[in-house]
């Protein structure tokens, strides 16, 4: 089985987890990928799965450094995926090698399904979103804003709403719509990386719409492997152990998001004044690294809250920091990773949606009782005081603290009971295909 999974960390990880899961249950597995991505993975200890490097053709536009969405700056998403169709070519060589009994592939590569199905080679779309993203974006794009979605819970507010087709322009081969194209292309069924009761109706809605069978993948959540004898993390982990339970704030955006100076300015704010503990991990994208932590912060900022927190500007344990017991909450953008790992450490989320699929995860995570979302602005800023409202809603009002906590814990039991039986049902349906 070639998985071929779109060019971000996001995608990559549980692309990653599910072919190393799926070795162990008698499948050979390949993963192909640039080398800069490949390289974030290739220290796991699992050599069971074999990492194939796709080249990019050479371009000023885009050195081998930005051959990834991870930490690249923002403007360079649309440019990545037309650079990225360049190598049809190098992935049909790399088809025409291996042979594969099936692909797995991605959102943003419905080429690669078509390449694969021209050599008579099956092909499985897999969305490592949630299946109420899938499901709420397939009902607009069959009916736009015109008929309302089924499922009150879940909505845009108007600067969040995207027309969809308008990526039609980057991405080739997308048939009748990039997303729902590569639906379309997918062999009998589709993988969705959902695990739990709460998504149900959802994946009834999308498994109707996309005339598919719904596959779920279980929550794909990979040993914590990352480097974690590093001096910097040794350090956070040595920080956290001396700290009360449930006492910290965790805030981080995961590794595509930059916050803008104006949003750190307004979250710096909103940890002075809830007065919480926080370890807030801020990225830089490449090229932003010699910024210093005084250019972007309030002035004073680090003096006034060195008792209170720590902030760090590298790449942290994320897996083992929601884990540890002095995590009370998480201020997420709500990528479906992050919120998926907070959920099956059980973590009570705060969540800061930005763009993409994270306001629909945000809002099943509220629908089902795991998150607080903090009020945005239309201009897309997440102001100061509401942020610290919701942090102190969450994290000081005993009794909402006390529901959330309860809530998520239950669903962590959920997720991790089911676990191997997902990745059974997985299995079971991939062999019928192959």
């Amino acid at each position: 089985v070639l998985f071929f999974p779109w060019l971000a960390h996001g995608h990559l990880s549980p692309f990653y987890e599910l072919a190393k899961r799926l070795s162990k249950k008698n499948f050979k597995t390949y993963v192909c990928s640039t080398p800069i991505n490949l390289m974030s993975i290739q220290a796991a200890p699992d050599s069971a799965v074999e990492l194939i490097e796709l080249h990019m053709p050479p371009s000023l536009k885009l050195p081998p450094e930005f051959h990834t969405s991870r930490n690249a700056p923002p403007n360079i998403g649309h440019a990545l995926m037309q650079e990225f169709q360049l190598c049809k070519s190098n992935f049909l060589d790399i088809l025409t090698s291996i042979k594969p009994d099936l692909l797995i592939y991605d959102l943003l590569q419905p080429w690669s399904a078509k390449q694969a199905l021209s050599m008579s080679i099956p092909s499985v779309f897999f969305g490592t979103s949630c299946t109420a993203n899938y499901s709420y974006y397939h009902h607009l794009d069959n009916n736009g804003f015109a008929e309302k979605y089924p499922f009150k819970a879940i909505y845009l507010h108007d600067h969040e709403k995207i027309e969809l087709r308008g990526y039609n322009n980057f991405i080739e081969d997308v048939g009748d719509g990039f997303l729902f194209g590569s639906f379309n292309l997918s062999t009998e069924i589709i993988l969705v990386k959902s695990y739990g009761k709460f998504e149900a109706k959802y994946g009834c809605h999308l498994s109707a719409l996309s005339k598919k069978k719904l596959v779920l993948t279980g929550p794909l959540i990979a040993e914590s492997v990352d480097l974690d004898g590093t001096k910097k993390s040794n350090e956070i982990m040595n920080w956290l152990n001396d700290q009360r339970k449930f006492s910290i704030v965790y805030v981080s955006f995961g590794s595509e998001y930059s916050p803008s100076k104006q949003q750190i300015y307004e979250i710096s704010k909103a940890l002075e004044l809830s007065r919480v503990m926080f370890l807030w991990v801020i990225r830089f994208g490449i090229g932003e690294k010699e910024i210093s932590l005084k250019e972007v912060l309030p002035k004073g900022f680090l003096d006034r809250t060195k008792d209170n927190g720590i902030i760090v500007n590298e790449w942290v344990p994320q897996k083992r920091i929601l884990a540890h017991p002095s995590i009370g909450a998480f201020i997420s953008h709500c990528g479906w990773s992050s919120v998926t790992e907070s959920l099956y450490f059980g973590v009570p989320i705060i969540g800061m949606p930005f763009h993409t699929d994270q306001p629909i995860n945000a809002r099943l995570l509220v629908e089902v009782g795991a998150a607080l979302e903090v009020e945005r602005k239309p201009n897309g800023i997440y102001m100061g005081t509401a942020i610290a409202e919701t942090i102190t809603e969450v994290v000081f009002n005993e009794t909402v603290y006390q529901v959330m906590k309860k809530r998520v814990v239950d669903l962590s039991n959920e997720i991790r009971a089911n676990e191997e039986e997902a990745l059974n049902g997985v299995g079971e349906e991939l062999r019928k295909i192959c």
